[in-house]
């Protein structure tokens, strides 16, 4: 092996990371903004990657892998890894991948929008109350 594959290995054994873990964290951070996500049953968790399965808003199946490089497409359909589908483009976070592919940056925007909404109805109920006392 040459060292930056040793270094590599070496990085993820001496940090232990568990990449199931780090998974579950990206469908929680996500999974509002897709209509589906999880950790793929048929390719489990190595100690260097993990797969996720993804179907968008609009409907688009895919599989990603998540390692130290970041996330990158590597199937067209759940649970899949195809040399052919799978391109080199890394991606840093999920954000990243999601809004090349999905209509994340919509759903996103939408959920902002929503929460800000939210947030000056309180206010306004509560300088209403104040105003009250």
């Amino acid at each position: 092996m040459d060292n930056s594959v040793n270094d590599y290995y070496a990085y993820c054994d001496n940090n232990i990371i568990d990449w199931k873990q780090e998974a579950e964290a990206v469908i929680r951070d996500v999974a509002q903004h897709v209509r589906h996500i999880s950790v793929s049953t048929d390719l489990p968790p190595t100690r260097t990657e993990s797969f996720i399965n993804i179907t968008t808003l609009d409907g688009k199946q895919m599989c990603v892998k998540l390692n130290a490089e970041g996330l990158r497409i590597v199937g067209d359909m759940h649970d899949t890894k195809d040399e052919e589908c799978s391109s080199n483009h890394r991606y840093e976070t999920p954000y990243a991948l999601l809004s090349v592919v999905s209509s994340y940056v919509n759903s996103f925007g939408n959920s902002l929008v929503s929460a800000l909404s939210k947030l000056e109805q309180k206010t306004a109920q509560e300088e209403h109350l104040s105003d009250i006392e």
